[in-house]
């Protein structure tokens, strides 16, 4: 998969300005540098190699906004040239330059597409102000709908094409099949998934090394490159992402039809929250898992985790430079376009000697991190090992039945933000202070899912009728 990073070039423009290039990774053996066409300030030039956004609105931030958001359309462009190319070999420094040129000078058979179903949803993230994770997450629904067009193709319509003017609610109805049922047609139409892969996440260049087998429920190896079985949650974001699309197309005049008026998405459930509580986390700390390093790594890492609440995404960026005056502080990816606000959350004893216990000057991570799948088969083994099995109650997000399971099948990575916050809300009982220390604003609807009343504080409150 390809992979980009960026960096300002050295020559300025007449304006005062240097030029964002770019450094694509195309292959083992071929990596490339070329000229974004995009030029900026160098004084709104980051250290993380981005652009620096202004927190004050205006001209210059919606300016700015603008070039980070064409900037990242060039990106998705020329890593989908790359990743769809059969012959690596044909990808060239000219070939992708001629790429950067038709991008900001498109020609006609380009301004033809723009008029497509695909080519204005193009036009609406471009234009459209989301921010980056929004448009990431917006990807994955534009693969899934072509191959959705591809699958139709196949099964049904020869010569299939979404268009405005076909949306109906059963092609509505067909999509939220579809989504539900990847997995299956994986495996009946493979080449479909070699045009439009389920995913396209790509990651630093790590050295090889063999990772076990990913197994279904029977035993059985998963081919490579496998959708997983979505829950009803996850369709409903989707479909509500494509509503969202349909909506804007109408307003700005792209198609009078909007079939979501007579199609209904399904509400979004949320079970209890599961976490563990303050005892569980030093029963899983204290377990003796020196038998295997790794196991023990992961678990320490997880401990942290559970003491500082932040989303994996934040925590595996984190520096030794975010530890300040005996605190971690740091801003949240997820919410840093829309509200960036510095997240601070002090250091008990417990925090600061796992963090002595791993510090290592020459490594630039806080922890030893590894992938995100590694982290959560890890855990998952540490609470097996720990003895944390109590059986809890859930919901099957694929079935909306409630399910029984041990605990360590359900640890993961946000099981540990689920923790933090469990825990002191206990405690504590006021939503607005622990939502200063996890990062949620005041009053969000997503921080209640975090929160449970459990036995410990409904006897409390029963005490009261005493």
């Amino acid at each position: 998969m390809a992979q980009t990073n960026y960096y300002i070039g050295k020559m300025t423009n007449s304006a005062g300005e240097s030029e964002i290039n770019l450094r694509l990774y195309v292959s083992r053996d071929i990596r490339l540098r070329i000229g974004s066409g995009i030029w900026i300030d160098r004084k709104r030039w980051g250290k993380k190699n981005d652009i620096n956004i202004p927190l004050i609105q205006g001209e210059e931030r919606d300016f700015l906004l603008d070039k980070r958001t064409r900037l990242k359309a060039l990106t998705d462009l020329l890593e989908h040239e790359i990743n769809t190319s059969a012959d690596k070999s044909t990808i060239t420094r000219e070939y992708l330059e001629g790429i950067v040129r038709r991008f900001h000078k498109p020609t006609k058979a380009r301004k033809e597409h723009e008029k497509t179903f695909f080519g204005i949803i193009e036009v609406y993230l471009t234009a459209h102000k989301l921010s980056e994770n929004r448009i990431k997450n917006f990807r994955v629904l534009v693969r899934c709908l072509h191959r959705f067009e591809l699958y139709k193709r196949k099964v049904d319509t020869k010569g299939f094409k979404l268009s405005f003017s076909g949306l109906t609610p059963e092609v509505l109805r067909q999509i939220e099949d579809f989504l539900l049922d990847e997995n299956s047609i994986f495996l009946q139409y493979p080449d479909i998934y070699e045009q439009y892969p389920y995913s396209t996440r790509t990651s630093a260049k790590t050295p090889t090394r063999k990772r076990p087998p990913v197994l279904d429920v029977d035993g059985n190896e998963k081919p490579k490159g496998m959708p997983k079985q979505r829950g009803q949650n996850t369709v409903s974001d989707l479909m509500t992402r494509f509503r969202a699309f349909i909506l804007w197309a109408v307003d700005n005049g792209y198609t009078a039809n909007n079939p979501f008026k007579n199609f209904t998405i399904s509400e979004i459930v949320y079970g209890t929250p599961i976490y563990i509580s303050n005892e569980e986390r030093k029963q899983l700390l204290e377990t003796d898992l020196s038998a295997d390093r790794e196991i023990e790594t992961q678990r320490d890492i997880f401990v942290f985790q559970c003491l500082v609440g932040c989303r994996v995404g934040d925590y595996f960026k984190m520096t030794y430079s975010n530890i300040v005056d005996g605190a971690v502080e740091y801003i949240q990816h997820k919410t840093k376009e829309d509200r960036p606000v510095t997240v601070r959350v002090p250091l008990n004893e417990t925090a600061l000697a796992l963090i002595e216990k791993y510090r290592d000057p020459g490594r630039e991570s806080l922890f030893p991190f590894s992938t995100e799948q590694h982290y959560n088969r890890k855990i998952k083994e540490a609470f097996r090992i720990s003895g944390l099995d109590r059986i809890v109650t859930v919901l099957d997000q694929r079935t909306r039945q409630e399910v029984h399971k041990p605990l360590y099948e359900l640890a993961s990575s946000h099981m540990a933000r689920r923790t933090f916050i469990g825990n002191i809300y206990k405690r504590v009982k006021d939503p607005n202070m622990v939502a200063a220390l996890s990062g949620h604003k005041e009053g969000s609807k997503a921080f209640a899912r975090y929160r449970t009343i459990d036995d410990d504080m409904k006897k409390e409150m029963i005490g009261y009728l005493e």
